[in-house]
């Protein structure tokens, strides 16, 4: 046994443990307030920030010890005081900012709440219903996903599609297919006044959600799946935001999809950001996606008795399985974004 080898690899296990355990310190900080309170904030001693958070002193002092450790929050040893940067609040205390982390401070304990039962799985098969995760997954998709679609859906992603973005002007017909908690609906509604913007999804609790925060009249959210497509008039643009990986039955619902399209109707599919090949893939981002992709995308696919596509399919798993479904044109747009990839599909 090479016993540096085995070293190395103890420095790295400690760096995955610490930040497993940091993930909770941040969520406890979300969740308590204790990182909105320091937002935008200058240096503060410890009492005045356990105090301007309403929260244990002692309690604070602890986590805000482990976010130093981690170099998340500043800390000023001559003056022992405490400081969250503008860049840093940026991605970790603010719902708003494009650069918005915050949903996974929810995402990754509830989907970690679930490690027996995937174990039992791994062992069986099957998997956990989407439902089966609650109401904080749901919130935790919210928050992912809103920041970006509300800043970049209408600025930067329709318009590398300018024909679509004429016809939304003028007036169209869209559906968003799996829609959540409704970030995309409300941000092309509001952008987009003449057109009919229409969100699906199977998640009951979801549309709950999604109804509770949309006040644009020209915005209307219906619980089903793919085949309630059809009910209606046909779709000039059907949204895909990293939906299609999660389905049951991906190609009946591409299927059903491209049935509602009317002439000249045009898909947006958005996709997780992988390399086609796993030795391309050594990588934290790769990491991350694989992971959630076991504790909540794979699996609940899987529960339903689907193929469990997981997140990290790729392009040319995308292109086929459109080609399957009848599509005959399968097009990666020219956005630049780290997380994600973008198809135009008709």
């Amino acid at each position: 046994m090479d016993r540096d080898k085995t070293r190395q690899f103890l420095e790295r296990f400690t760096s995955l443990a610490a930040g497993a355990t940091t993930i909770g310190l941040l969520a406890v900080a979300d969740r308590s307030g204790l990182l909105r309170s320091m937002a935008g904030e200058p240096p503060r001693a410890l009492p005045v920030v356990a105090d301007s958070a309403g929260l244990n002193a002692r309690y604070t002092e602890e986590i805000l010890s482990g976010l130093v450790a981690a170099s998340i929050i500043d800390y000023d040893a001559e003056n022992q005081t405490f400081f969250l940067s503008e860049e840093h609040a940026a991605v970790i205390a603010d719902d708003e900012s494009p650069y918005s982390m915050t949903g996974w401070l929810d995402m990754i304990p509830t989907a970690l709440e679930h490690t027996d039962a995937i174990s039992d799985a791994a062992r069986s098969g099957g998997g956990i219903a989407f439902e089966d995760f609650g109401e904080r997954m749901v919130r935790g998709i919210d928050r992912g996903n809103t920041p970006s679609m509300t800043v970049l859906l209408t600025r930067r992603w329709l318009p590398e599609m300018p024909d679509v973005v004429d016809m939304l002007k003028r007036g169209a017909r869209v559906a968003d297919f799996g829609c959540g908690s409704g970030g995309a609906v409300r941000a092309m509604a509001k952008a987009y006044s003449h057109s009919a913007i229409f969100g699906f999804d199977i998640s009951s609790s979801s549309i709950e959600r999604a109804r509770k925060q949309t006040a644009e009249p020209n915005a209307t959210f219906i619980v089903g799946g793919s085949e309630t497509l059809q009910r209606g008039r046909p779709f000039d643009l059907v949204t895909l935001f990293d939906v299609v990986h999660d389905l049951a039955d991906p190609i009946a619902a591409l299927t059903d999809i491209r049935s509602s399209l009317g002439d000249g109707g045009v898909v947006l599919m958005m996709e997780p950001r992988i390399e086609r090949s796993l030795e391309n893939n050594i990588n934290d981002r790769a990491a991350l996606l694989y992971g959630i992709s076991t504790f909540h995308c794979m699996t609940q696919s899987l529960a339903a008795g689907g193929p469990g596509l997981g997140a990290a399919w790729g392009r040319d798993a995308a292109e086929k399985l459109c080609g399957v479904a009848g599509f005959s044109s399968f097009e990666e747009l020219p956005i630049d974004n780290p997380f994600s990839t973008f198809y135009r599909v008709s």
